[in-house]
């Protein structure tokens, strides 16, 4: 199991072993893989499992009943949801017992009764033996903007709550065991670290390869995924799409978007708001507080790497993959783009180095506060900082060498942002120029060159 896996397990262990009973909430993006988690937290200990499903309440609860029906349980002619907790815990004694209930937002939405039965049963019989409750689902916007309202007062008997995470880059390498570093490199940039995506890439096939295959198949399961993913979670998907359209192309502030969309900046407000509520969108900050007046605001992006690659390479060109063989359509459609695109993914990659530096013990100090900073005139890729002021400060460059130059506006950007780099991090898989190799190896130097060979290996 992964590390932060065993960070979110970790979590549900501490209640478990409270032996107190609790209610929490477990949630995550529906491409995140959570059984996984589940099952190792519930296995060898006394549990129900139950997916629930989009269905009235009566039927649910017919369904739940039948399940537990086929265990051996007996059922009164008409259950109700207090009769499926009682006897899922009769054949428990005194022992704890773990409920698992997946999708539940699908019964809180059909049922007004469901949660308060639940606390109820809780009231009555959590004294006497430890029950602890999963509520899990992978609705993100509904957990966090519509649960609370929807429960009410009840919300109030929540103990606590986990977002299960996509895993990093480093996962990703481990779970490719045989992909070249660059391959793994452009396939975070399209499926990120949302592992249920990853089953369908295959680690002996090129980047090209799996694409084609995987991607631009119509028969292929994430040729359509991207789709699903809006669809389900949006209504008016027409202006969503529009809106995805223009980011995926580079168009990021509100303003570009009002011009470009036609749409009002009240309604583009309002409808990215709800796309960073799903995850689909993010808007950008910049580090810290001093040089606001450099930095360039209200910046949106992509969040979700898979509708990134989908609304930037395949949906302003999908008539022309329908009319040749995929691969002609990657190298007329995706090929010339591909690596400026995956630029962006590449800098999360050396983030993620630096703070294993400094979870090794490598980086000269401890981080308090880590970001990137959006300048009018450039950026600044990765900003860490100590509590006590010491910086160190990033520039990624995927591709494409670092040279003199690079690092001569990385110095004018942190001056507008009012920085001074302590250490100064330059990251390329094409190497750097002649002055930056000789200027890093000179002594008290606060350049550190990462080239290929460190990234591959670190």
């Amino acid at each position: 199991m992964d590390e932060l896996r065993k960070i979110d397990l970790a979590f549900l262990n501490r209640y478990y072993e409270s032996n107190r009973s609790n209610i929490l909430v477990v949630y995550g993006h529906r491409n995140v893989e959570q059984n996984a988690l589940l099952f190792k937290f519930i296995e060898n200990r006394r549990s129900v499992f139950y997916t629930a499903r989009s269905l009235s309440s009566t039927e649910q609860i017919l369904l739940w009943s039948k399940e537990l029906m086929e265990g051996g349980s007996a059922f009164p002619e008409k259950p109700t949801y207090t009769d499926i907790f009682n006897v899922s815990i009769n054949a428990a004694g005194r022992n704890s017992v773990i409920f698992v209930i997946k999708n539940f937002e699908y019964i809180v939405k059909a049922s007004k009764s469901f949660m308060k039965e639940l606390v109820d049963f809780m009231d009555k019989n959590g004294k006497f033996r430890q029950i602890l409750v999963l509520l899990v689902s992978s609705d993100v916007s509904w957990v966090e903007n519509n649960m609370v309202q929807t429960l009410g007062s009840l919300s109030a008997n929540i103990a606590g709550f986990r977002k299960i995470k996509p895993l990093p880059f480093s996962e990703l390498r481990s779970h490719f065991k045989n992909m070249p570093y660059k391959d793994a490199v452009l396939t975070y940039s399209v499926l990120g670290g949302q592992t249920l995506l990853w089953r369908y890439f295959d680690d002996s096939l090129s980047f090209k390869e799996n694409v084609c295959k995987n991607i631009l198949d119509p028969g292929s399961f994430l040729y359509g995924e991207a789709l699903r993913l809006t669809e389900y979670s949006l209504r008016e998907t027409s202006v969503y799409h529009t809106l995805l359209s223009e980011m995926a192309r580079g168009v990021n502030k509100l303003n570009d978007l009002y011009h470009a969309t036609g749409f009002s900046r009240a309604k583009i407000s309002v409808y990215l708001k709800t796309l960073i509520h799903h995850d689909f969108a993010y808007k950008a900050y910049s580090f810290g507080n001093a040089g606001r007046e450099n930095v360039m605001k209200g910046v949106y992006k992509i969040a979700d790497p898979l509708l990134d690659f989908y609304f930037r390479f395949i949906f302003p060109n999908e008539s022309s993959l329908l009319q040749m063989p995929a691969d002609k359509f990657y190298d007329i459609f995706i090929s010339a783009g591909i690596q400026s695109y995956a630029n962006e993914y590449f800098k999360s990659v050396c983030r993620e180095y630096v703070l294993r530096l400094e979870e090794r013990g490598l980086l000269p100090f401890e981080i308090g506060d880590e970001g990137e900073w959006i300048g009018k005139e450039g950026t600044i890729d990765i900003i860490a900082q100590s509590d006590m002021g010491d910086t160190a400060l990033g520039l990624c460059s995927w591709q494409k060498m670092i040279t003199h130059e690079d690092l001569t506006k990385l110095e004018y950007c942190a001056k507008k942002a009012r920085l001074e780099g302590d250490v100064i991090y330059l990251f390329s898989t094409a190497g750097f120029d002649e002055w930056l190799q000789d200027a890093a190896l000179k002594p008290g130097s606060k350049l550190r060159l990462i080239g290929i060979d460190e990234l591959t290996n670190g």
